[in-house]
């Protein structure tokens, strides 16, 4: 799976990292999607139609659930404390086929992922996304 960090988001982290304005990061709020959709650099909220299968409700994440970065192979990562977790608990279930994250404050797309495999999220079907992380990465 490769995750994308579209633009958006690409301009938040730059600006939180330079801290232009004196504002800290934001809570992400991490959400499944159902339409069959490939992020990509210009993805936005109206990209992604959020998952609805009974039992479902988005995830927050804390700023203070990011662990400190580290560095592998000149790959900058991070992962949460907390594992999203996603619970069908009854209906006709829904196909979802990855997962965004929304910033709490700015409501922009921060990251997103498509699934290597959509999931069929059945009732009793479990979708965690674990380990939760992000990377960071130079490409040429």
């Amino acid at each position: 799976m490769n995750m994308v960090i579209p633009n958006e988001g690409k301009t938040l982290a730059l600006d939180r990292w330079l801290d232009p304005d004196g504002n800290p990061g934001e809570d992400w709020i991490v959400r499944l999607y159902s339409n069959n959709y490939t992020p990509v650099d210009s993805s936005t909220l109206a990209s992604f139609t959020e998952a609805t299968f009974t039992g479902y409700s988005a995830v927050l994440v804390e700023m203070n659930d990011w662990g400190a970065a580290s560095i592998t192979t000149n790959v900058a990562y991070s992962t949460s404390s907390v594992t999203p977790s996603y619970t069908c608990t009854g209906g006709g279930g829904q196909t979802v086929y990855g997962w965004y994250a929304e910033g709490a404050t700015s409501g922009k797309v921060l990251a997103a992922q498509r699934f290597d495999t959509a999931r069929s999220m059945t009732p009793g079907s479990v979708e965690e996304l674990d380990p939760f992380r992000v990377a960071f990465k130079t490409f040429t």
